[in-house]
C-alpha cells in the first residue's frame, strides 16, 4: 500500500475534535459511503461536546459544503489536473471545505482556511497532498479575478444556472419550464440560503411570546413567525436540544410550512383523528395541544423506531391523548371511520432542499415519479378511513405538480364523495393558490409544501 491509502485509515481510528475535522468526517462519509448528513451531524453534535460556537461552524460547513458541492468541483477542476475526482476522497472533500470558507464564509478569514485545510490534508494524506491543497487554494486566494464564472463560461444557459447555483440540471430544467427565468434563479438562490431554525410553540405549556422572553433572556435572537401564530424563527447559532424549554415541551421543531398543514386539521375536542404517516409526531401533536389535549387521536407509522420516537415527543410535550400504532397506513383499517384524517405523505421532498443539504444529490426525476404511487394509495387509504362529513388533510413537503394539485384533482375525479374545501378559510390569503396550501422557499421564506383539504359528502 502506498502511504495515501494507509493514512485515511490511521486518521478514521482517531477521534475528530476540531469543528473542521468534524466536518471533514461527515463529508467523507456523505462521500463515499451515501450517508445522510443530517443524521450524522446530529450524531457527531452529541458526541464531540463542542462549544455551541463550533457545534454551529460544523453545521456550517457541512451544509454549506454540500450545497455549492457542484459549483465548488467545477471550479476546483480548473485547478486539479487531470481531475478532482482522480484524488483521494479525504483529499478531495479537504478541497471543497477549504474553497467553501473561500468563496462562502465571510466570518472565516482567508488564510486561516488555507492553513487549516493543510493540516487537515497532512494528517488524511501526506507531505504531497497538503503541498497541492496548499497550491491550489492560495493560487485561488492570489488571483481572484480570475476566477472561473460559470455562467461567463458555461455556453448552455440552463447548465450554467445549473452549476452557478449547485443544482442537478434536471432540476433546474425542470423548474424553469414551469416557473421560468426569474423565479427559477430565485428559488434556486433560496435553496442555498440556511433556513432559520423554526419552533412551534406548545400551546398546552405555554405560549409564543413567554418563549420568546425566555429565550431572549438566554441571548437567542428571534423573531416571530412570518404566517403562523405559534412560529417563532430562532436567528442564533444554536444547539436545538439545548435551548431553554426544550426538555420541558415548550415548543417543537416544526417549520412554518409544517405548522401551516397542521392548521388545515382543525379537530374539535370531541373528534377522532388519524394521523396516517405521524412520525415523528409534529402534527399530531399540534393537533392534540390545539384542542386542549382532549379527544383521541392515532398516530400512525410503520417502523417501530420511528414510532418510538413519535412516544418521546408526545412524552416530552406532555400529551396522553395520543396513541401510537405501528402500521403500514396504505393497509390500515379501523374498526370505525374517524372524523378527521391527516395524510402528510412521504414524497421527493424537493421543497426542503435548504434544510437537506444533501437531498439535491441523491434525487432523480425517477425517484420523484417513484414517489406517486405510494402518495396515491396513502390517500386512498386516508379516504377509506374519513366518516361522512369528515375531513381529509393531504400534504407533501414538495411543490411539485405531480406529488400536489394534479394528485388531489386526479383523486377528486375519482371520487365524486369528496369535495375540495378552500384554505383560504384556515390560512393566510398569501400561502393559497387555487384553493391549496402552496409554499416555495423564494416566496415566502418557509419550506416547499402543499396542502389540501377536502370534506367527504354525506
Amino acid at each position: 500500500m502506498t502511504r495515501a491509502e494507509t493514512s485515511p485509515r490511521r486518521a478514521r481510528a482517531q477521534e475528530p475534535k476540531t469543528a473542521r475535522e468534524v466536518a471533514l468526517y461527515i463529508l467523507y462519509h456523505v462521500d463515499t459511503r451515501r450517508a445522510f448528513a443530517d443524521l450524522l451531524l446530529t450524531q457527531s453534535l452529541k458526541q464531540g461536546a463542542l462549544e455551541p460556537r463550533d457545534a454551529a461552524l460544523v453545521t456550517e460547513l457541512v451544509n454549506g459544503t454540500l450545497r455549492w458541492r457542484s459549483r465548488l468541483d467545477w471550479t476546483l477542476d480548473h485547478y486539479v489536473r487531470p481531475g478532482l475526482d482522480t484524488l483521494p476522497p479525504w483529499i478531495r472533500n479537504v478541497l471543497r471545505l477549504g474553497l467553501y470558507q473561500i468563496l462562502f464564509l465571510d466570518r472565516v478569514p482567508p488564510h486561516a482556511a488555507v492553513d487549516e485545510s493543510v493540516k487537515l490534508a497532512r494528517r488524511h494524506g501526506h507531505a504531497g497532498t497538503a503541498g497541492l491543497v496548499n497550491a491550489v487554494l492560495r493560487k485561488i486566494l492570489k488571483e481572484p479575478s480570475e476566477l472561473p464564472d460559470p455562467e461567463r463560461e458555461i455556453p448552455e444557459p440552463l447548465e450554467a444556472l445549473a452549476v452557478a447555483f449547485s443544482h442537478p440540471l434536471w432540476l433546474v430544467e425542470r423548474w424553469h419550464r414551469r416557473l421560468g427565468d426569474e423565479a427559477t434563479r430565485a428559488l434556486l438562490e433560496a435553496d442555498n440560503r440556511s433556513p432559520d431554525l423554526c419552533l412551534r410553540v406548545n400551546t398546552a405549556r405555554t405560549d409564543r411570546e413567554t418563549l420568546r422572553l425566555a429565550l431572549e433572556a438566554k441571548g437567542i435572537q428571534v423573531e416571530a413567525g412570518g404566517w403562523s401564530r405559534l412560529s417563532l424563527r430562532v436567528k442564533s447559532h444554536v444547539i436545538p436540544s439545548e435551548l431553554p424549554g426544550f426538555s420541558q415541551g415548550h415548543f417543537f421543531i416544526q417549520d412554518e410550512s409544517e405548522t401551516l398543514v397542521g392548521d388545515l386539521v382543525r379537530a374539535e375536542p370531541e373528534d377522532t383523528v388519524l394521523d396516517l404517516c405521524a412520525a415523528p409526531g409534529g402534527k399530531s401533536t399540534q393537533i392534540q395541544e390545539s384542542r386542549g389535549d382532549r379527544g383521541r387521536l392515532i398516530a400512525v407509522d410503520p417502523d417501530p423506531k420511528r414510532g418510538a420516537r413519535i412516544s418521546e415527543n408526545i412524552a416530552r410535550m406532555g400529551l396522553t391523548g395520543i396513541e401510537v400504532m405501528i402500521a403500514d397506513g396504505r393497509e390500515l383499517t379501523l374498526p370505525e371511520p374517524v372524523d378527521r384524517v391527516l395524510v402528510d405523505a412521504p414524497c421527493s421532498g424537493l421543497g426542503v432542499l435548504a434544510r437537506r443539504a444533501d437531498a439535491r444529490w441523491r434525487k432523480t426525476e425517477a425517484s420523484l415519479r417513484a414517489m406517486i404511487p405510494l402518495e396515491s394509495s396513502l390517500l386512498e387509504s386516508g379516504s377509506r378511513a374519513v366518516k361522512p362529513g369528515g375531513v381529509l388533510v393531504y400534504s407533501v413537503c414538495s411543490f411539485e405538480p405531480e406529488e400536489g394539485v394534479n394528485l388531489v384533482r386526479n383523486f377528486l375525479r375519482d371520487h365524486h364523495e369528496f369535495e375540495q374545501e378552500d384554505v383560504a378559510a384556515y390560512l393566510p390569503k398569501e400561502t393559497v393558490t387555487d384553493g391549496f396550501l402552496l409554499l416555495y422557499p423564494h416566496v415566502h421564506r418557509t419550506d416547499g409544501a402543499f396542502g389540501a383539504r377536502l370534506r367527504r359528502l354525506g
